[in-house]
């Protein structure tokens, strides 16, 4: 962290199925006001982190 108190960001790009990608859209647009998709995928992974940290994922894999 650098004296100015900003946490640094680091990006990275990911790909998603169309479904998927309409599905984030759509729940972004439907926020009140509405969020940017960037916003809404960084507050589901932060969350995803919160739930999991210290945990064994339990991934589905066929």
């Amino acid at each position: 962290m650098s004296g100015t108190g900003k946490t640094e960001m680091r990006r990275f790009t990911i790909s998603l199925e169309a479904s998927a990608y309409e599905e984030l859209k759509d729940i972004a647009a439907s926020q009140r006001p509405p969020l940017t998709l960037q916003y809404t995928v960084r507050y589901a992974l932060l969350r995803f982190l919160d739930e999991n940290r210290g945990q064994q994922l339990k991934l589905d894999i066929e």
